[in-house]
């Protein structure tokens, strides 16, 4: 495999190509090239998400997945320079189940880089393992508020990750919980139903758009899931993220999901009316590709494709909507 900083600079020049780069991800480059390096972990490239505002001053953040399968326990295995995550890293190697990946988030200014967030991704449902993690990335504190956060989740819910962020003073957990799709044609037909569910878990800032809104993506073929930032009491605070992830046809790889001029072209014209876009979406479909490069006698396939979106509320009121750009070798 060839140098990892090679092939992560690759899948940038591709994805941010000619306009892309000034209206899509703007001048955050080598803070995220330094971002990069100090997330890497094992042998294995990792998997890369780019995550690009959809309105306002152009630029993007970082988040670098770790596979429990592309790590070990070896010393030299674990990110050297990941900080006060190393321990959490060699927790996560460790594990024998339940688990899938591992996530350093990293949020970008030009030329600086601040502490970064750690997500875990699980595959099962046991709040146990959610426990072990928070423990292993510092925020014991938190076991207590995210069982009992758990515990209200409505039945055919699943909560995929969750995360902490040392950087942000007074951050809660962040935790990802997908409905399964029966309960999203449910929400589609009853938005009622959905602000039950919502309430369940102790949700209470609704406002007059996010039902209606969240009505609107359940209705899309795209899968629903929901965001929460969970505080000391285990109740979701005012901020709420409901994002779609843009689903593929059978028998059509991934980069192929995102088609401007399908489904997913008319729910970005729908966030666009919202106002919580402006016509840089258009742009999406040129950032996807896969492609075979050849570099110093080694050749690796690359891919790129638009895998989210997500809208945001803060106390009910519209907060802003973002993409999230999926990256990696194949």
């Amino acid at each position: 495999m060839m140098d990892h900083r090679i092939l992560f600079d690759i899948l940038y020049a591709q994805a941010a190509a000619g306009e892309r780069r000034q209206r899509l991800f703007g001048s955050c480059l080598s803070s995220a090239r330094a971002a990069f390096a100090r997330s890497l972990a094992g042998s294995a490239f990792p998997e890369v998400w780019f995550e690009v505002p959809l309105l306002g001053e152009p630029r993007f953040d970082l988040h670098v997945l770790i596979s429990h399968d592309q790590l070990d326990t070896a010393a030299d295995s674990l990110p050297k320079k990941a900080g006060i995550f190393e321990e959490t890293f060699s927790w996560f190697a460790g594990r024998k189940h339940g688990v899938r990946q591992l996530a350093l988030s990293w949020d970008l200014k030009p030329d600086e880089i601040a502490e970064p967030a750690i997500q875990l991704l699980v595959s099962e449902r046991n709040p146990e393992i959610v426990a072990g993690f928070l423990q292993a990335a510092g925020r014991a504190d938190g076991i207590a508020a995210y069982k009992t956060f758990s515990s209200r989740l409505p039945e055919g819910w699943f909560a995929c990750y969750s995360g902490v962020f040392p950087g942000r003073p007074g951050a809660g957990v962040r935790v990802e919980c997908i409905p399964d799709k029966t309960l999203q044609s449910a929400y589609a037909e009853d938005p009622e139903l959905l602000r039950q569910h919502l309430a369940r878990t102790g949700f209470t800032a609704f406002g007059d758009t996010l039902l209606p809104r969240c009505r609107q993506f359940a209705q899309t073929p795209f899968d629903l899931e929901f965001q929460f930032d969970i505080g000391t009491d285990g109740t979701p605070g005012p901020v709420l993220g409901a994002s779609l992830r843009f689903a593929c046809p059978p028998g059509e790889a991934d980069w192929q999901c995102f088609d401007a001029n399908g489904e997913a072209g008319v729910l970005m014209r729908l966030i666009e009316k919202w106002g919580l876009a402006d016509d840089r979406w258009r742009l999406l479909n040129d950032t996807m590709f896969a492609t075979r490069i050849k570099h110093g006698g080694e050749q690796c396939r690359l891919f790129c494709f638009t895998a989210f979106v997500k809208h945001r509320w803060r106390s009910g009121e519209p907060l802003d909507a973002k993409t999230y750009l999926m990256a990696g070798t194949y």
